[in-house]
């Protein structure tokens, strides 16, 4: 199943659904985000999709996202997938590996601009990209600079049977980090509050170090001077997961409260 999901500026919104046995959506809109499966799906304990990296670098070569059986954070910048493991690991992806979930978009920056202060932190980087940008649009954006601190997490690939991720996170299923004076690009997207189930309401921002060898999902830094580049989402396309997991979960469950949580 093939659902495609297109939000534009002109307000015309409108929802396609085609049947599709295993094939892959090969035509994205310019300036669209793509995406595999959804937010909820993740938190109710689909982590294994057929999606390859291979057939994800066809529809971007900027996001982020997870590996099948939740084993790491994903981030793809300049083209290519890097996976970030519990152990502090981190390796390039080969193609054939697949994905349960992942937001990805050919990033090109419309806007750039530098954001400096003393000892600032995410909330205030936050607050002062959000008050540049419209609430109710889409944006992705990278963040390039030196952090004097950097707090994130990468997951533990857990065992089937599956829990659920809030539960999975609860009972130890992530390793914090903690880097000190490091430099290295944010990846990530702002969505509005309306993209809460499909997506992740608000900043998911994930990390890596110039020097490939520390990154993760960001939970706090603090610095001195960012650069901040910013591409702006004319819509987006969602393309279900097609593994058998997805058809047998049920989604009536409401996760917000969750996801505040775990993010």
């Amino acid at each position: 199943m093939l659902l495609v999901l297109i939000a534009s500026c002109n307000s015309k919104n409108y929802i396609q659904t085609t049947a599709s046995s295993n094939s892959p959506a090969t035509s994205i809109p310019q300036d669209f985000m793509y995406q595999y499966s959804i937010m909820d799906a993740l938190q109710a304990g689909v982590y294994d999709g057929n999606l390859t990296f291979g057939e994800l670098k066809k529809k971007g070569d900027f996001g982020i996202g997870t590996f099948n059986a939740l084993d790491g954070e994903m981030i793809m910048l300049d083209d290519n997938v890097y996976k970030m493991r519990h152990d502090g690991t981190i390796s390039i992806v080969p193609d054939k590996d697949s994905t349960p979930l992942a937001f990805v978009k050919f990033f090109k920056a419309d806007t750039v601009f530098t954001i400096t202060g003393n000892n600032l932190n995410y909330a205030d980087v936050q607050k002062i990209i959000s008050n540049a940008l419209n609430q109710n649009e889409l944006y992705a954006i990278r963040l390039k600079g030196s952090f004097a601190t950097m707090r994130g997490r990468s997951v533990i690939s857990p065992k089937r049977p599956y829990p659920e991720l809030a539960d999975h996170i609860k009972n130890g299923g992530q390793q914090n980090f903690n880097f000190t004076n490091i430099t290295g690009t944010c990846v990530g997207f702002l969505m509005p509050s309306y993209m809460a189930r499909t997506n992740v309401p608000g900043y998911h921002v994930h990390f890596i170090s110039d020097d490939h060898t520390a990154g993760g999902h960001i939970f706090d830094f603090s610095t001195n001077k960012l650069e901040v580049e910013i591409d702006h989402i004319k819509g987006y396309v969602v393309e279900l997961n097609t593994h058998a997991d997805f058809d047998r979960t049920d989604f009536s469950k409401d996760r917000q409260k969750e996801i505040k949580k775990i993010e």
